[in-house]
C-alpha cells in the first residue's frame, strides 16, 4: 500500500507541473458545466411549452362550460354553428375540448437529450386519427437535429474518453523513452504497486474532475435535491465505470511495450472504432436487416391513409346518390354520422400504418440491443438517457399510453355523438384525463454490465502485462 501511495504522490506532483494537464482538465470541467447548462435550458423550454399547453387546455374547457351555461340559460339568441356548439360531441372532441398529454421531466433530464428532440413536449389528443395531432407540429429545426445536442451524455460518451487517453496512453512508454523506467523499477520495493499508483494518478484527474463537476452542475442547474435522487448515484456510477473502461484499454495498449506514437495512434483508432464506427454500424445493420420507413415517410403515409378514407367516403356517397336519384342528403344528424364514419375509417387505416412502422422499429431495436456489446459507448449513452428519462423505451411507453388514452377519449365522445346526445356540464366535468406516469426509475443494470464486463477483462489483461514489466 505504501508503494502504491508513493507512486501516486510522485506522479501527481509531476502532473501538477504540466500546464497541458491543467488545460485539459479545465477544458473538461468547462464543457461539462456548459453541457449541463444547455440541458437545463432545454428542459426549462420544454416544461414551459407543456405548462402553456395545459393552461390553454384549462382555458378552452372553462370557456366551453361558460358557453354551454349561457345556451342552457337562453342568454344566447343565435344558434352557434356546429363546430362551435359546446353541446356537439362530434366537434368538441375533435379539437375544442382536446386534452393535453405531456411527459413529466425527470429530476436529471438535463443530462441527456435522448429522444426529447424527436417528440413534442406536449400533444393535444383528439377524436381524430393520430396523424391529426401526433405529427401536427415541427419538433425541431432539421439543421439542429443533424448537428445534435451538446448535452452531458455527449461529453461523457466522446470528450471524456479523449482526456483519459491523453493522460494515460504513455506512462510506461514515456518513462522508457526518457530512460527513467528502469530507475523507477529498481528503486521501488514493490514495482508493480508503484506503477499502479502512478497510473491511478493519471486517470484520477479526469475521472475526479468530471464526477465533481457533474455533481456541482446538477446541484446548480437542477437543484440540490437532485443530488438526493437515486438517479444521481446511478449517473456517477455510469461515468466512473465508463472512464475505467478507457483507462483499462490505455493500460493494455501501454503494456505492449511499444513507443508513445504507437500507443497514441492505436488508442485513437480504438476510440474511433468503439465510439463512432461501432454504434453507427450497429444502427445501420439493424436498419438494413429490418427496414422501416423514416418518421417523415410514416407521417406522410398516415396522412395519405386519412385522405384516402375521406375520398372513399365521398365516392361511396356520390355513387349512392347516383343510383338513387330520388334520395336527398339528410340533415345535420346524417352529416354527423357520415363524419363519424369517415373518422373511424381514417382511424383504422392510420392505426394500421403506425402499427406496421412500430413493429419494424421494434425489430430494429431488438437487434441493436443484441449487438450493443460491441460498443461500450452505446451502452453508456443508453444508460445516461435512461437516467435522464429521455430514453427510447420511455418515449415508447409514453406513446403507448397516448394510444390507450386516445381510445378512451374517442369512446367518450363518439358514443354520445352516435346516440345524438348533447354534451352537458356533467360531461365536461367528467372528461377523461391522461394518466399520471409511475415513479421515475431507470433500468441501467444491463448497460452498466455491458461496460463493466469488458472493463474487468481489459484490467485483468493489463495487470498481467504490467506484472511482467515490473518483474
Amino acid at each position: 500500500m505504501i508503494a502504491f501511495l508513493v507512486g501516486l504522490r510522485a506522479e501527481a506532483l509531476i502532473l501538477a507541473r504540466e500546464r497541458a494537464v491543467w488545460l485539459a482538465l479545465i477544458a473538461l470541467a468547462a464543457v461539462t458545466v456548459l453541457s449541463l447548462h444547455a440541458g437545463a435550458a432545454r428542459v426549462s423550454a420544454q416544461t414551459e411549452i407543456a405548462a402553456a399547453a395545459r393552461a390553454d387546455e384549462t382555458q378552452r374547457i372553462e370557456g366551453l362550460k361558460k358557453d354551454l351555461a349561457r345556451l342552457e340559460a337562453g342568454e344566447t339568441q343565435e344558434e352557434p354553428p356546429a363546430y362551435r356548439d359546446p353541446r356537439n360531441a362530434a366537434f368538441m372532441g375533435a379539437g375544442p375540448a382536446a386534452r393535453v398529454a405531456a411527459p413529466v421531466a425527470w429530476p436529471l433530464a438535463l443530462v441527456a437529450t435522448g429522444q426529447s428532440d424527436l417528440f413534442p413536449p406536449a400533444v393535444k389528443v383528439t377524436t381524430g386519427s393520430k396523424d391529426s395531432f401526433l405529427f401536427a407540429e415541427e419538433i425541431e429545426n432539421p439543421a439542429h437535429l443533424s448537428i445534435g445536442a451538446t448535452d452531458l451524455a455527449f461529453v461523457v460518451a466522446y470528450v471524456y474518453p479523449l482526456v483519459i487517453l491523453a493522460l494515460a496512453f504513455n506512462l510506461l512508454a514515456g518513462e522508457r523513452e526518457q530512460g527513467t523506467l528502469a530507475m523507477t523499477l529498481a528503486a521501488a520495493r514493490r514495482p508493480g504497486a508503484t506503477l499502479g499508483g502512478k497510473f491511478c494518478a493519471r486517470i484520477a484527474g479526469p475521472i475526479g474532475v468530471i464526477l465533481v463537476t457533474t455533481a456541482v452542475g446538477v446541484a446548480v442547474f437542477a437543484g440540490a435535491g437532485a443530488l438526493l435522487d437515486g438517479g444521481f448515484l446511478r449517473l456517477e456510477s455510469v461515468i466512473l465505470v465508463y472512464g475505467l473502461f478507457w483507462a483499462a484499454l490505455a493500460a493494455v495498449v501501454d503494456g505492449y511495450g511499444e513507443s508513445s506514437a504507437f500507443n497514441a495512434l492505436t488508442l485513437i483508432g480504438a476510440w474511433v472504432g468503439i465510439a463512432l464506427i461501432a454504434p453507427a454500424a450497429i444502427n445501420s445493420l439493424a436498419a438494413f436487416t429490418h427496414p422501416a420507413p423514416s418518421r417523415i415517410d410514416m407521417t406522410l403515409a398516415a396522412r395519405a391513409a386519412s385522405t384516402d378514407a375521406d375520398k372513399a367516403r365521398d365516392a361511396a356517397l356520390a355513387r349512392y346518390l347516383e343510383e338513387h336519384p330520388g334520395e336527398k342528403r339528410g340533415g345535420a344528424r346524417e352529416g354527423t354520422l357520415r363524419r363519424l364514419a369517415t373518422q373511424e375509417a381514417a382511424f383504422q387505416r392510420v392505426e394500421g400504418v403506425i402499427a406496421q412502422h412500430d413493429a419494424q422499429l421494434a425489430r430494429q431495436r431488438a437487434l441493436a440491443d443484441r449487438l450493443g456489446f460491441l460498443s461500450p459507448t452505446l451502452h453508456a449513452y443508453r444508460a445516461l438517457a435512461d437516467i435522464g428519462g429521455t430514453s427510447e423505451a420511455r418515449y415508447r411507453d409514453f406513446l403507448d399510453r397516448i394510444s390507450a388514452f386516445h381510445v378512451e377519449w374517442r369512446a367518450f365522445f363518439l358514443t354520445r355523438a352516435q346516440a345524438g346526445a348533447a354534451m352537458t356540464a356533467i360531461d365536461y366535468d367528467s372528461l377523461p384525463r391522461f394518466g399520471v406516469e409511475g415513479a421515475p426509475g431507470a433500468a441501467i443494470l444491463t448497460p452498466i454490465l455491458g461496460v463493466l464486463l469488458p472493463t474487468i477483462a481489459l484490467a485483468f489483461a493489463a495487470a498481467r502485462r504490467w506484472r511482467r514489466i515490473a518483474l
